[in-house]
């Protein structure tokens, strides 16, 4: 009889320690699932971070940063240009303003230079242009020389009044697709070039922030003679 009830007592044990191994197993298991998750969130979290810092400084750096005007693509039967070549010296071309004045890259030579391409409906110029002029009145004495040439316009488009209105003293040219494009490998708006006195392009740069202030350091720089 005594060995029943210890043998009853053994199994009762056996019985409940049984549960008890069961629940220790299932805490170790949640907790390993815890780890598990809180270590897949944080890898996700920073992913998510990489990923929200190069949306919002990727445009910011390409709109920020000159960039050089690529060669143009050749046309079937010719030597491929070669691509993403910076322009180095500025090409000759000849423009007619809004009166039909003639005006060519020789009126320029021995001079520092900025030629603004733009265009009327281009709001990104717009906001440019005002930086644009006062760096060209703040350094004319100092002998720069500013040109804008647009292109890209409509029929009934102004651009020299367009200026005009918006207080700007430098002159455009017009009727520009073809310099721009052809001469100047231009592929959108605005483009502006910063020339010096041996027509050397310092810089060719699409920014359009005007608080940047590497516009004006670029200035001075071609300025140096």
């Amino acid at each position: 009889m005594q060995n029943a009830i210890i043998s009853l007592t053994s199994n009762n044990i056996q019985q409940t320690s049984t549960p008890q191994k069961n629940t220790q197993q299932q805490q170790i298991l949640q907790k390993d699932v815890q780890q598990t998750n809180s270590a897949f969130l944080l890898r996700a979290s920073a992913v998510l971070c990489v990923l929200l810092l190069m949306m919002f400084t990727l445009p910011l750096t390409y709109a920020a940063e000159p960039v050089p005007v690529p060669e143009p693509k050749s046309k079937p039967g010719q030597k491929s240009a070669p691509s993403e070549v910076p322009l180095t010296m500025a090409p000759n071309w000849s423009l007619q303003d809004a009166d039909g004045n003639q005006v060519s890259s020789t009126d320029f030579a021995g001079k520092p230079l900025i030629i603004h391409f733009w265009a009327t409906w281009c709001p990104y110029c717009k906001k440019l242009q005002p930086e644009l002029e006062r760096l060209y009145v703040k350094y004319q004495e100092q002998g720069l020389q500013m040109i804008a040439i647009s292109l890209r316009e409509d029929e009934d488009a102004k651009p020299q009044e367009a200026l005009n209105a918006r207080g700007m003293s430098f002159k455009t040219l017009v009727n520009g697709d073809q310099v721009a494009m052809d001469k100047f490998y231009v592929r959108g708006t605005p483009t502006t070039f910063f020339i010096n006195a041996k027509g050397q392009v310092v810089v060719a740069t699409r920014l359009s922030d005007p608080n940047d202030p590497r516009l004006e350091q670029v200035v001075k720089s071609i300025l140096v003679k």
